[in-house]
């Protein structure tokens, strides 16, 4: 198995940062996978929904199980001949993200977590912002991760954190209200965001330090790896609530500054803002720019143009939309292929995935 990894890693590697090939291609077939935030999770024979009372005492616990279930699940992962490395990563709901650097009450719902309030109800209480260790919430990280160490395998990708944006951060510790104020009080607004960018610094500075797992295995999520520690992941939805121009001033540098000091950046967000391709893509230094689906939007396939292929010249950009799905797939393949983009592919039987996977490659040329 360590030959088919490091093949993957090596041709990631030549895809993301040498600008090598038109496609990568995440692939998969049947069902299965790690369980989501709010899906039961089962230790020790017992079946438990994520809440602070299970983190509390099953944090290491899951950190082990997660790797298991990918232990399990490789040769059938590397049977479809894609370019995926999974990846193990925290994602326990934004309000756990944002309690990460508050150490406030989450209140965790069905595949989510939500804040409980807000924090910064004047200007004067960014001063008040930092990041702590001994947050409980860190604590529970820490173990997740001393369990995942105990575990691990090659062949997994580690992300230390899907981390929320700082804009996504300040949002949440500002509520909506941060919206108005990007009219009403903008140096405020980019006070509030850089410390969240500071924060976020920190917090991954501090995971590295204890963690060395995090600094040593690849690093990458949901299918994308670098070899090493060279890419931090975001979530960047506030992005599709604004305008470019807003994006432009209270996302992007911060995101920037992010890249700076990790070296690489997977920024996610929604079809919501399906127009911000062209903005997103012009962040120096992004590694990634993926799109999720949201309901009632339109598809990327179904509007997939040259300003589209001329956006991914700069930075790949990442459809999470099954190509299966494609009214003519030759046809998108043809545009695509003078573009840069990664290419999700789900059918029910390996031996269908495998076809539609030399499909595409022959098109990469």
């Amino acid at each position: 198995m360590h030959d088919i990894w490091k093949m993957r890693l090596n041709r990631q590697k030549a895809f993301l940062k040498e600008g090598k090939g038109h496609f990568l291609i995440l692939a998969s077939y049947g069902e299965g996978g790690p369980a989501p935030v709010g899906e039961p999770y089962v230790i020790d024979g017992q079946c438990s929904t994520l809440s602070e009372e299970f983190l509390q005492k099953h944090a290491y616990d899951l950190g082990v199980q997660h790797v298991l279930n990918y232990r399990r699940q490789m040769s059938a992962v590397a049977a479809a001949g894609d370019d995926a490395v999974h990846s193990i990563y925290i994602d326990w709901g934004t309000g756990a993200t944002a309690s990460l650097f508050t150490g406030r009450e989450v209140s965790f719902q069905e595949c989510t977590a939500y804040s409980t309030d807000t924090v910064i109800k004047t200007w004067d209480d960014i001063e008040k912002l930092h990041f702590d260790p001994e947050n409980r919430w860190v604590q529970y990280e820490l173990a997740f991760w001393r369990g995942v160490s105990s575990a691990y395998v090659e062949g997994i990708a580690i992300l230390p954190k899907l981390y929320r944006s700082p804009l996504d951060l300040a949002n949440d510790l500002r509520g909506n209200r941060i919206f108005e104020d990007m009219y009403l009080a903008p140096e405020q607004v980019e006070r509030l965001i850089g410390r969240c960018t500071d924060m976020i610094i920190d917090a991954d500075r501090f995971f590295n330090a204890h963690i060395p797992l995090l600094h040593e295995a690849p690093s990458g999520i949901w299918g994308v790896a670098l070899p090493g520690r060279e890419m931090l992941g975001v979530n960047g939805d506030p992005v599709d609530l604004i305008s470019p121009e807003m994006g432009e001033r209270f996302n992007h540098p911060y995101i920037e500054r992010l890249i700076e000091y990790g070296g690489g950046m997977y920024f996610h967000h929604h079809t919501l803002g399906i127009t911000r391709f062209s903005s997103v893509a012009r962040i120096r230094g992004l590694t990634v720019q993926q799109y999720t689906d949201d309901p009632k939007c339109q598809r990327i396939y179904d509007i997939l143009d040259d300003t589209w292929v001329e956006a991914s010249r700069l930075v790949p950009i990442d459809i999470w939309q099954n190509i299966i799905g494609v009214p003519d797939i030759d046809a998108a393949l043809d545009k695509m292929r003078h573009g840069r983009f990664i290419i999700h592919v789900n059918t029910r039987t390996l031996d269908e995935c495998r076809r539609m996977i030399e499909r595409i490659r022959r098109q990469d040329v």
